[in-house]
């Protein structure tokens, strides 16, 4: 049921009491006048009336502009303005002016509170983007001292242990040099992947697209899982940031396929065809599940997402998840580009 504004409300009320008094002093006056009195009598009953009901519209409207003003204001604070503020006015209720003053005061408050807010929030985005760099530096570190050195000394005790167990005068220790070959060839294989994992030597020498094949390779296709990397455009080096955001998001999205999805395809798709934009889809025909019922707090998957999420906020871009039990699941991440020359990208 609609209803009717407080204003019109008064007024009809009003309206209805001058009305009233004017038919009943008519009717009085229709007693005790004459016939040509009676019809002067009407007329001035009548202009009385109009100008009761006008002079209240009037008052009414003064009084009550500021609860209108009030009502604006709120529409466009749920429309999302926080500027808006409640014109002060000397006329209409006291209490609505207090009304109106305590409004403000809190659009006031809400509105410092909102810029606190978004100061600590580029404060977070700053410092978490410091946390990145630092972790990528520290990873890059680490993956050029294990491949310089680990690495390295782990390679030439396999060779020697070869060229020992060739020797004919070791028959006696062939078969536990033999295994010494084997095991430091393993522990090999061991650091490089680890190596790979930290800071892929194709993501800096090579860029994205090279660096996400051989991520598929070494997760996937290693695993048994069908993988199909596709680039659509020219392949070129992208920012540094973006290259390695994608990187780490992709990495993060193989894990999951590979802990979680069940999936024996995985499609990979870089999208470099918009210079303005780079999109990259991975989609896989697995288990699926239910986004809405990820938890940070107590699946492992989630705190990926969480940090997926965190790396996609940073650089303005969003990410899609398209998923249910039973239909596989559709990963897009898109990240807006900015004008780099060849040599800041690399």
């Amino acid at each position: 049921m609609r209803r009717i504004p407080l204003i019109y409300q008064i007024l009809i009320g009003n309206s209805a009491i001058v009305c009233l008094g004017a038919i009943a002093g008519t009717a009085i006056t229709r007693r005790l006048a004459t016939t040509e009195g009676l019809t002067l009598t009407v007329v001035f009953s009548l202009i009385g009336v109009v100008l009761s009901v006008a002079v209240n519209y009037v008052v009414l409207r003064v009084a009550l502009g500021p609860l209108t003003n009030l009502q604006i204001a709120a529409e466009r604070v749920t429309d999302g303005d926080l500027s808006v503020r409640v014109p002060q006015t000397s006329a209409g209720d006291t209490q609505i002016a207090q009304l109106s003053q305590a409004f403000n005061a809190m659009l006031d408050q809400v509105e410092d509170d909102t810029r606190a807010i978004e100061r600590s929030r580029a404060l977070t985005e700053r410092l978490t983007q410091q946390v990145i760099n630092a972790q990528e530096e520290e990873r890059r570190r680490i993956a050029r001292e294990l491949h310089d050195d680990t690495a390295q000394s782990l390679a030439t005790l396999v060779i020697y242990a070869e060229t020992a167990a060739q020797n004919p005068q070791a028959q006696a220790v062939r078969e536990r040099l033999i295994g010494l070959r084997d095991l430091a060839g393993n522990t090999l294989e061991g650091v490089r992947t680890i190596i790979a994992d930290l800071r892929p030597s194709q993501l800096d020498d090579l860029g994205l697209a090279a660096a996400v094949r051989a991520q598929a390779a070494e997760r996937l296709a290693h695993r048994g899982i069908r993988v199909d990397v596709q680039v659509r455009g020219e392949e070129r080096r992208l920012p540094s940031a973006v290259e390695t955001a994608l990187y780490r998001m992709l990495q993060e999205a193989f894990s999951n396929i590979v802990k979680h999805a069940q999936a024996s395809y995985v499609e990979v798709d870089i999208d470099l065809t918009n210079p303005q934009i780079v999109r990259a889809r991975v989609e896989d025909n697995g288990v699926g599940f239910d986004p809405n019922t990820i938890n940070p707090e107590r699946d492992g998957r989630g705190v990926g997402m969480f940090g997926m999420y965190e790396r996609i906020n940073l650089l303005g871009g969003t990410m899609v998840i398209d998923s249910a039990p039973s239909i596989g699941t559709e990963l897009t991440i898109t990240v807006p580009l900015e004008p780099v020359t060849q040599a800041s990208a690399a």
